[in-house]
């Protein structure tokens, strides 16, 4: 019981530290981690031409640098593409609130607050706004596993 305990502190306090390192750091702390795992990538390659293993090793390679040098490229075409798409949800969304007869604030609302999140993700920071919010849910989540924790 007190193992389980204190894995459970643990992990909780590990959220509240990458939380934390969300809301400060934002798009920074992506990159970070991208870096970290092209050299990952690099090191482990390198070592397997080491140990004669040269498809492993150069696959590996190949991934890092692929990381290293392609990997923002890659995230700015995947939050272009996304927030777009979650851009056009929300205008069709929009339309066919208002082509009902009955129909409140809220209904027209929500749809132009998604065109808005998904135009901001696209052309704006909208990135580091999300990561901002995940790294705050973290902290939240963090901070009720501890009490959890605390309280048993």
């Amino acid at each position: 019981m007190a193992k389980r305990r204190k894995s459970e502190l643990s992990s909780s306090l590990l959220y509240i530290i990458i939380g934390a390192l969300l809301v400060i750091f934002k798009g920074g702390m992506l990159s970070w981690l991208m870096t970290a795992v092209g050299i990952f990538f690099l090191i482990f390659g390198a070592l397997d031409i080491l140990r004669f293993n040269m498809i492993g090793g150069v696959v590996s390679i190949l991934i890092a640098v692929a990381i290293l040098l392609l990997g923002w490229l890659a995230v700015t075409i995947v939050l272009l593409v996304f927030g777009i798409l979650i851009a056009l949800k929300g205008a069709v969304a929009f339309l066919e609130a208002l082509r009902k007869k009955s129909r409140n604030l809220f209904e027209l609302l929500f749809p132009l607050l998604t065109v808005v999140l998904g135009l901001a993700l696209a052309f704006g920071n909208g990135f580091d706004v999300i990561l901002v919010v995940v790294g705050v849910l973290f902290i939240v989540d963090g901070a009720i596993g501890v009490l959890g924790a605390i309280k048993r």
